[in-house]
């Protein structure tokens, strides 16, 4: 997800091992789900990890709007909640099964943490992995605001240069810049007139 994949193929591979030598400690749960379901709730409390090791899931938020923003679609093998977990202590985002069956294994934050101390260079290599999702999170909202500006200038120009330049930063994310070339090249029109 959002090029990070070398740091995460050394998370996911450390990750296995540490639940094959802690296998009794972790007392990992291996979990079905079902298009549609959602494995992890956006405000709920992040109390596990998970691993997913079939299907696809979606990355998504809820704010105003009644839709959700679909951030991301990721596979296996991928890591699920380690954002909460380290930080607020809530999930972010929700994470809905878009292809599956999905098969996850999932472990107790709590279990997983003080695992994490017979493995610090794990511990290390999830903390940098974090950090890089929240910097790259940081560049994409960035450019989002970028191009809002670009298009409140009318630059479409600007704002062609920067869907170029989100494109492959997260595809989910570089919609909401096609939005905004559609709205700079007059395609969105104003809603009608309601007071008739």
């Amino acid at each position: 997800m959002w090029g990070d994949e070398p740091q995460l193929k050394v998370v996911r591979e450390r990750m296995k091992l540490l639940l094959d030598i802690h296998h009794e400690e972790l007392a990992p749960v291996h979990r079905h789900a079902d298009v549609g379901e959602l494995v992890m709730r956006q405000g709920q409390t992040a109390d596990s990890l998970m691993l997913l090791t079939r299907g696809k899931v979606a990355i998504q938020i809820r704010l105003i709007e009644a839709e959700p923003h679909t951030l991301a679609v990721i596979e296996a093998e991928e890591l699920l909640g380690e954002m909460g977990l380290f930080g607020s202590g809530q999930h972010s985002a929700d994470v809905r099964v878009v292809e599956g069956p999905a098969e996850l294994v999932e472990v107790s934050g709590d279990n997983f943490l003080k695992t994490l101390l017979f493995d610090i260079d794990l511990a290390m290599e999830m903390l940098a992995l974090v950090s890089q999702r929240c910097m790259r999170s940081n560049q994409v909202i960035g450019l989002l605001l970028d191009g809002i500006a670009a298009s409140e200038r009318g630059d479409t120009d600007q704002l062609g240069r920067l869907a170029t330049e989100i494109e492959p930063l997260n595809y989910c994310l570089s919609k909401a810049m096609d939005r905004l070339l559609a709205i700079g090249h007059g395609r969105y029109s104003e809603p009608p007139d309601s007071t008739g």
